[in-house]
């Protein structure tokens, strides 16, 4: 494949992520071999559906040197690691997809899953220890999985999962088979906890936080009439959206989550800490869980852009739709994390020392860098 059609392949790839939800935003990232020595490689920080080739950027696998003013992704040392280990391998796909996410956060080292049904995984997939993004660490953990592990997937802990195959065909399919076997794997473990043998989201939900909480949990299938979204701006404001934009000039959308993830965990009155290195990096060390009232809404938006309303999913906010979008995308992974990690009995969030520094870099480099 020529220089020119591997960059090619690899905006067009990132944007059929960004369609079937695989990839969103600046996360993840996309990358196709052009040579034995060589791969091309989304650059760091951008948004998958501004990229032209022209971004896309040619990386060295022995070294990781590039040339050029675009900055490659950050984890661009750990796609040389699959070209260099596997040289049958022609596409590399970095995802934070959700089911993967979630299993990430759980206390497994591996999982089971049918080959029959998951070619790709060969009927084992291997998670990879935790690293701070972008660092040697990671690298050495992803490595050893890489070296260990006989099918087409990675998992990486706190983090997301490392998809690849001979072409960008093979690597998409990997990261559906992925995203399918994990979904199986969760609802495994909740029949295999439960003695239950048929049950939906909202059981396992209701299942899982009561066995973490030691208390009843029941997921509010009724909202209240709680302010919906909105925009600064708009001629009709309810009073709590008025009062968080009084408080904040640089809130100007409010977004109302209402995904059963992040409902279920409203209902359950947890503080949810970061269990996914994505939900540190823009909601920050975690987000309250408040009932509806003004002051105690305006008091959590100080430690964060989002706050959870008691048994009322959550506002997400953000200087953009799109902040605010990004903003409820994570937490909901974040709380569909927690409800996973609670049917193996136990949550074990990101250190928090790691959160605050991944909180400060995004906030410093690649909220900014999306825009460009």
């Amino acid at each position: 494949m020529t220089i020119a059609d591997a960059k090619n392949t690899v905006v067009l790839a990132g944007k059929k992520l960004v369609e079937a939800g695989l990839i969103a935003r600046t996360w993840g990232n996309v990358s196709c071999r052009i040579s034995e020595s060589h791969f091309v490689i989304t650059p760091s920080g951008r948004d998958y559906l501004s990229l032209t080739p022209e971004d896309i950027v040619e990386v060295a696998i022995s070294d990781c040197s590039y040339t050029g003013d675009v900055k490659p992704s950050s984890e661009k040392g750990v796609h040389a690691l699959v070209y260099k280990l596997h040289p049958e391998m022609n596409f590399v796909i970095h995802t934070h997809q959700d089911n993967a996410s979630a299993i990430s956060a759980a206390p497994v080292d591996s999982i089971k899953v049918s080959e029959e049904s998951f070619p790709s995984l060969h009927g084992e997939v291997l998670c990879a220890a935790y690293g701070l993004p972008g660092t040697k660490k990671l690298r050495r953990n992803v490595e050893k999985a890489l070296i260990s592990s006989k099918g087409n997937a990675v998992i990486m802990k706190n983090h997301g999962a490392l998809c690849f195959g001979p072409d960008y065909e093979e690597a998409f399919k990997t990261s559906h088979e992925l995203e399918m076997a994990c979904e199986l794997v969760i609802k495994e473990q909740f029949y295999s906890i439960s003695n239950q043998s048929c049950a939906d989201m909202i059981d396992i939900s209701e299942y899982a936080l009561s066995k973490m909480t030691g208390r009843q949990v029941v997921v509010n299938k009724t909202i209240s009439p709680i302010p919906m979204d909105s925009e600064r701006g708009d001629e009709k404001h309810s009073e709590i959206h008025k009062e968080i934009y009084n408080s904040n000039t640089e809130i100007n959308h409010i977004l109302h989550s209402k995904s059963l993830a992040t409902l279920a965990v409203s209902c359950a009155g947890i503080r949810p800490k970061p269990l996914l290195d994505d939900f540190a990096q823009i909601a920050g060390v975690g987000v309250d869980n408040v009932d509806i009232d003004p002051y105690k809404i305006l008091s959590a938006l100080k430690g964060s852009s989002a706050v959870l309303i008691h048994n009322n999913g959550a506002l997400c906010c953000g200087s953009s739709r799109s902040d605010a979008e990004a903003l409820s995308m994570v937490l909901e992974k974040n709380c569909m994390a927690y409800i996973s990690a609670a049917l193996y009995g136990k949550i074990k969030p990101i250190n928090r020392l790691e959160c605050h520094l991944m909180r400060f870099v995004y906030k410093k480099k690649y909220s900014k860098l999306k825009t460009k």
